[in-house]
């Protein structure tokens, strides 16, 4: 005698677990964005500080992940002075271009600034800064670093102190001063982002 199959119970029970994943799963992204959110964007007209500081609105804004030469940092080139600190401000400056910058905080220093990565005509300001030679990276910019260097690009065209060496001789504070208790949240913030991303993939 043959089987007879009965799928329309499964079917239901099937498409009914569906649709509990899909509610958890939404229900997570909530809790998610509940936890990373708080800041919104900041955005206008901004004051380039030095090589990885930023002021807009009268709000101190520091360039989360990387660590450009302070600005009275020199490197050297045969003997001769070259003014790195100055020139990474300068390479930043143009990058703003006197346009609006756009930043994304992600929590503030101990110095109370605003860690943000910022962004002015669509160009990452945190991303090109390293690309170009005038930042060093710690967080995520390591690859691009990496290309920076071996093309001797901006600063490492020259001998240069790791900022935080040149601090720490000079002003007694090697911390790096992008540096706080937020690096978890960025992550998440990345994550959570991604998985937006693979969600309207889906729809």
């Amino acid at each position: 005698m043959a089987r007879i199959y009965r799928t329309g119970k499964t079917r239901r029970r099937g498409a009914f677990r569906d649709w509990l994943m899909v509610v958890g799963l939404f229900a997570l992204i909530a809790v998610v964005a509940a936890f990373l959110g708080g800041s919104e964007p900041l955005q206008g007209r901004a004051r380039v500080v030095d090589g990885d500081s930023l002021e807009i609105n009268g709000e101190r804004v520091r360039l989360q992940g990387i660590d450009a030469p302070e600005y009275r940092q020199t490197c050297s080139n045969s003997g001769a002075e070259i003014a790195c600190g100055r020139q990474a401000r300068d390479h930043l400056r143009q990058l703003v271009g006197g346009r609006e910058v756009e930043c994304l905080p992600f929590g503030t220093d101990r110095y109370d600034r605003t860690l943000a990565e910022c962004s002015a005509g669509g160009i990452s300001l945190n991303e090109t800064m390293v690309r170009d030679g005038w930042a060093v990276a710690f967080g995520n910019h390591h690859l691009l670093e990496a290309e920076a260097r071996r093309e001797k690009r901006g600063m490492w065209a020259f001998r240069f102190e790791e900022p935080s060496d040149w601090r720490k001789d000079h002003v007694g504070d090697p911390v790096q001063p992008g540096s706080s208790s937020n690096g978890l949240r960025l992550q998440l913030r990345r994550m959570f982002a991604n998985l937006l991303d693979w969600l309207k993939s889906l729809i």
